[in-house]
């Protein structure tokens, strides 16, 4: 695969990474936003515009993907997770050696890093549901540790989860 073919992720500004997208998922940026639109409204048009934007794009769109396995899920619980889990571990592939936890941005306001955020948020949730509490933590944690704005609020999770952690490990 080349190169223009894949997401990367790049240091625009010392500290402060940039997911950068093929030119097909750009291409199909306004289908996405057309099917997101119709999430709650009409699911079923959602859906096969998700689906549409994923014949074209592959898993490179992580949001079609993500927001797929959400719809999916929404429906029939559990339906959905392979399309959350091949968002994140897609989003997972993107982080380069140079990218140091702990030191490094990845913010959200800087376009196209939602995706890898929502990718990481979603999956922080499916992971609570199946009650693997301390690998949620570690997302939530990651999340805000790469995005102080908190955008997408996992922050809140952080508490009641170290909380849940240590009643468990006390018992």
């Amino acid at each position: 695969m080349d190169a223009a073919d894949t997401l990367i992720l790049v240091e625009y500004h010392p500290r402060h990474w940039r997911v950068m997208y093929p030119t097909i998922v750009l291409r199909h940026e306004a289908l996405f936003q057309r099917g997101k639109a119709l999430h709650t409204a009409a699911p079923l048009e959602a859906e096969r515009i998700y689906r549409q934007v994923m014949a074209a794009c592959g898993e490179l769109h992580l949001d079609a993907v993500s927001h797929l396995g959400i719809l999916l899920n929404n429906r029939t619980p559990g339906l959905g997770t392979t399309y959350l889990a091949q968002a994140f571990l897609r989003a997972r592939l993107i982080f380069p050696d140079a990218f140091e936890e702990g030191r490094d941005f990845l913010l959200y306001e800087s376009t196209g890093n939602g995706f890898v955020l929502t990718a990481y948020y979603v999956m922080g949730l499916e992971l609570q549901k199946v009650k693997r509490w301390a690998e949620a933590l570690a997302l939530f944690e990651f999340l805000v540790q790469v995005n102080p704005k908190d955008n997408h609020g996992a922050g809140r999770w952080i508490g009641p989860l170290k909380e849940r952690l240590a009643a468990e490990s006390s018992r």
